[in-house]
């Protein structure tokens, strides 16, 4: 998997008129505009797909409203800010894109696209969209801004386990979960070299407790002494004699492990299991 990371100048005008308004300044400028150019306002909300389409040979049907969008001081000051966060990103890319793809093919184990269009929007705009083609996302986020690469994985890990079929409506707990332990957990310790099994949503932590013996067995630790020093490195234990070791969960995939524990959801979720370890040589049974 590559990604190509850049700016489309007609995508950030269209998200600068139409996405939401998250400051004063940017709430004055479309109301401006929209007095000015109501007709040419209602007329261009259609563009955004257009865009996205067609990449840098997008040719608006009407400019009028674009023009004033590119010419004004906010404009070029977001698009200078905009080019900013890219280059960082690229960076960023650059550094762990090996690292990132020998994970996809070594834990999460389905095809990703081969390349990614990721069109990078002012961070203060707040958008973060994975297209239904699973080829595009939109970003631009002050939230977990410094993570950007393992939300963009999580981002299009979610799209491909929805689209192969799992209802993610009635299992949302358990599967933002996997994506947890999967992405912003594993891929973390491989980009910051420490564990980084502390880090999450606090709603999903109980869940991703009650997954972990699984997990480890889906990553493939396979004898006790391999699972208690993991255990001890992520600061999460359970009773290793109530989760024999079943090796078979090594040929799995993401899309069929998260499909294993929604099936079996109701033996994997007991809270009376779960330990916790307070220091590396002390453990405490919940």
């Amino acid at each position: 998997m590559d990604l190509e990371i850049n700016i489309n100048d007609y995508l950030l005008a269209w998200y600068l008129l139409y996405g939401a308004s998250l400051s004063k300044e940017i709430d004055k400028f479309k109301k401006i505009l929209y007095t000015k150019y109501k007709k040419e306002y209602n007329f261009c909300y259609k563009d955004r797909s257009e865009i996205i389409k067609y990449g840098k040979d997008f040719i608006p049907d009407n400019d009028i409203l674009y023009n004033a969008v590119l010419t004004s001081s906010l404009f070029k000051s977001l698009k200078k800010e905009t080019l900013k966060h890219r280059n960082n990103l690229i960076r960023m890319w650059d550094n762990s894109k090996e690292d990132i793809n020998n994970y996809i093919n070594e834990v999460l184990r389905i095809p990703f696209p081969k390349v990614i269009n990721v069109y990078i929007i002012h961070p203060r705009l707040e958008i973060t969209e994975y297209l239904k083609d699973f080829r595009s996302i939109v970003w631009g986020s002050e939230k977990d801004k410094y993570d950007v690469l393992t939300i963009i994985l999580t981002i299009i890990t979610k799209g491909l386990l929805i689209n192969s079929g799992i209802d993610y409506q009635n299992n949302k707990e358990i599967v933002n979960s996997i994506l947890e332990l999967s992405i912003i957990n594993e891929i973390g310790e491989v980009i910051n070299n420490k564990s980084t099994y502390d880090l999450g949503d606090p709603v999903l932590k109980i869940i991703k407790r009650q997954i972990y013996p699984f997990w480890l067995m889906y990553l493939g630790f396979s004898n006790k002494e391999e699972i208690l020093n993991k255990m001890i490195a992520d600061r999460i234990g359970f009773d290793l004699d109530k989760y024999p070791i079943d090796k078979n969960m090594r040929k799995l995939n993401i899309e069929t492990f998260t499909k294993y524990c929604i099936k079996n959801s109701k033996h994997i979720l007991k809270l009376n299991n779960i330990m916790r370890i307070e220091k590396e040589e002390e453990i405490e049974i919940l």
